[in-house]
């Protein structure tokens, strides 16, 4: 399979052909190697001109080759994947396409090879990463412990006792936004946990599973990005922290620029903000009405029917508050050590996806011990079954989302986009530029964290001796958390309609317009005004009050039963 670096060095290794980027190969690069005696190649050929096959002597002395691929085939498979699954609404067959047409590009445009290896290769080694298997079992064993909760007739519990303390389907809403609010501290567990608890309740509320989702999905990366202690916080600080110290930036540590920067974290602020305003006014516009008004009417019929009293609440919550209590105790705990005193380094340091595992199987252990009180152990193991069966769709989503992200990264899709914005323009746009750029490199990769892997190296340099730096650094952030909540291909896009029972393309679509209607206030009317040099709260404040006109002009109620019972 052909290789694809940055680091010329370190992969002229093989008696072999090697593929590149044009846009991953700087003429210094080159020459640097050169002067080493370690490729004899015009720079000038490779960095400048038109794709091609050139020649050159690498460390044997032998002719090696050396294709450049343009750097816009490196967005062809994303746009494939996205495009094609939001006309057709497949999300598995987009998925493979976009892969495929990937492996295309890496092996040389030979079909044969490309199917081969996305199939033989590429997926079975994306899915035997160490995180992306806990991300598996952790969302298997939370789909068996909910299996069981469900046979032992806890999630009807949870329903009827909230029933008692929810008057409203603005209610119902709010508690998700609440749920969502509560679990800060890491993205994974607060998409799959908030969408599996809140599921039966808005249903029940006659609130659809598509608003369930958006909820869900718009609470957890933002809310984890703007958290001061969160599974986030040790690589975003590691990021800063390497590139102060390659700039001999003195007197500035990564999580004190971090802290720095929350007062412009525009774009997850507001995103809470508007979702705020979704739960308490219950209004909506766009294809999420239609949805909204429809899962109304479905209510309404139903309304007044007697539901049967079956199961035990401590069975619908305990297990829940196991799966979080030992999920953030197991975060902590792996994280606290000889080196790390503080919380911040505790979550710096801790191992998440490892923490989500035990948090996971103490929840089904815990549910079926109270499940043995109304069910026999046949009946537990089928329910978990059951639970499990529910999720592999899913999986199966994951695995290719994971596929095609990191196809992106070794055609470096990232990298290209960067390359296309001009590097000369005022530098009071410089915050809106670099979330306008970290917004499409995360909606086309779907990965928040490779969006600020490639965003901060690449676009804060150019400020850090000017007064937009912190508004720069939030802005990537915010523009990684953009692609991270919405894009069809991100894992906790899909994670979120998963959790919630949401068609996943349905679940995008809907999602779409008020995402992005928060990213255009965000980048024309908070980071655009920066050159007025307003204290951050006025940026947030004008945001506000623009949203709250489009609840007041565009967005229109959605008719409940619960609040209109004379009908």
């Amino acid at each position: 399979m052909p290789v694809f670096s940055q680091d010329i060095g370190a992969v002229f290794h093989k008696n072999e052909s090697y593929h590149f980027l044009k846009t991953s190969i700087t003429k210094e690069s080159l020459e640097k190697f050169q002067k080493q005696g370690i490729v004899e190649i015009d720079s000038e050929d490779i960095v400048f001109k038109k794709t091609g096959v050139f020649e050159g002597r690498f460390f044997d002395k032998k002719i090696k080759k050396v294709r450049v691929i343009n750097g816009y085939l490196s967005i062809i498979p994303p746009l494939l994947a996205i495009a094609f699954a939001l006309i057709f609404k497949e999300t598995i067959i987009s998925l493979l396409l976009g892969i495929i047409s990937g492996m295309f590009i890496i092996n040389g445009f030979n079909l044969f090879y490309a199917v081969r290896d996305t199939l033989s290769e590429e997926i079975v080694s994306v899915i035997a990463t160490k995180d992306h298997v806990s991300i598996i079992i952790f969302t298997v064993l939370l789909g068996g412990m909910v299996g069981i909760i469900q046979a032992g007739g806890g999630t009807e519990a949870v329903v009827q006792y909230f029933s008692s303390k929810i008057k409203s389907r603005k209610g119902a809403m709010l508690y998700s936004w609440l749920t969502g609010i509560a679990i800060f501290f890491d993205d994974y567990s607060n998409t799959l946990i908030v969408g599996k608890v809140m599921q039966p309740i808005t249903d029940a509320y006659g609130v659809s599973r598509e608003k369930l989702s958006y909820i869900v999905d718009s609470t957890a990366a933002p809310v984890t990005a703007i958290a001061v202690i969160s599974t986030w916080i040790g690589f975003e600080i590691s990021l800063l922290n390497n590139l102060f110290h390659q700039y001999g930036i003195k007197g500035l540590d990564g999580y004190t620029a971090f802290i720095y920067s929350i007062p412009y974290l525009f774009y997850p602020i507001l995103t809470l903000v508007f979702v705020f305003f979704i739960a308490t006014t219950g209004k909506d516009f766009g294809p999420m009405r239609k949805f909204e008004i429809e899962a109304v009417r479905k209510l309404c019929q139903l309304k007044g029917e007697k539901r049967e009293d079956k199961g035990s609440l401590a069975l619908g919550l305990i297990p829940v508050l196991v799966v979080i209590i030992v999920t953030f105790l197991g975060i902590y705990f792996s994280g606290k050590g000889e080196e790390a005193n503080t919380i911040r380094e505790i979550f710096a340091n801790s191992d998440s996806f490892a923490s989500l595992i035990w948090g996971s199987s103490a929840g089904c252990f815990v549910a079926s011990i109270i499940a043995l009180k109304k069910l026999k152990v046949s009946q537990i193991i089928e329910g978990w079954l059951e639970g499990l069966k529910s999720m592999v769709l899913a999986v199966v989503i994951l695995a290719l989302a994971w596929s095609l992200g990191d196809i992106c990264g070794i055609l470096k899709t990232g990298d290209y986009v960067v390359s296309l914005f001009p590097e000369n323009f005022p530098m009071f746009l410089h915050p809106m530029l670099a979330f306008l750029v970290s917004a499409i490199i995360s909606f086309a990769t779907g990965t928040s964290w490779g969006t600020m892997a490639i965003g901060y190296p690449l676009l804060i340099p150019i400020v850090l001796n000017t007064p937009y730096l912190f508004a720069s650094i939030a802005a990537i952030l915010s523009g990684a958390v953009f692609g991270d909540h919405c894009s069809p291909i991100s894992d906790t896009t899909i994670m979120s309609s998963m959790s919630s029972g949401c068609n996943h393309i349905n679940h995008v679509r809907t999602q779409l317009p008020y995402a992005i209607t928060v990213a255009l206030i965000s980048m024309f009317f908070c980071y655009g005004l920066l050159f007025l040099h307003l204290p951050p709260f006025v940026d947030i404040s004008i945001g506000i009050f623009i949203i709250a006109l489009i609840f007041k002009y565009i967005a229109k109620p959605v008719e409940d039963c619960y609040e209109n019972k004379g009908n």
